[in-house]
Formats: C-alpha cells, sequence, structure tokens
C-alpha cells in the first residue's frame, strides 16, 4: 500500500536524528525510512523508484529540512 505524503511527511518530522545523517544531500522518504541520498535530487528519485516507492523528497540541512 503506498503512503500518503503527510504520513511520509509526518515520519520525517518524527526522525530529524535520521535527517541529520544527510545534512547536504537529497533524501527519497518511503516506508518510514530513508530509501535514498544522494547531492543530485533527480538520481535519488529515481533511485527510490527503482526500488518500487513513489517517495517523499527533501534536502536535508541538518537542523532543518526542505520538502518537495
Amino acid at each position: 500500500m503506498e503512503e500518503s505524503i503527510e504520513t511520509q511527511h509526518a515520519w520525517l518530522t518524527a526522525h530529524p536524528e535520521e535527517e541529520a545523517k544527510y545534512a547536504g544531500e537529497f533524501i527519497a522518504v518511503a516506508d518510514g525510512r530513508i530509501v535514498a541520498h544522494g547531492k543530485n535530487a533527480g538520481e535519488v528519485l529515481g533511485a527510490a523508484r527503482k526500488l518500487g516507492y513513489e517517495p517523499l523528497l527533501a534536502q536535508a540541512y541538518g537542523d532543518e529540512v526542505l520538502v518537495f
């Protein structure tokens, strides 16, 4: 079952320690975890989709996150 963007965002908000691990990178959140990360948003999104996810894409800054 596909998670809603709201569910993915809620997980990310509840786990700032996970987001902080990838400061300066784009992250793809799905299935209650970060399923892909890297410096290129398109590559991160593509990697997550290859795994079968339609993730929440965000950019991690360590102390905050920008959600797309």
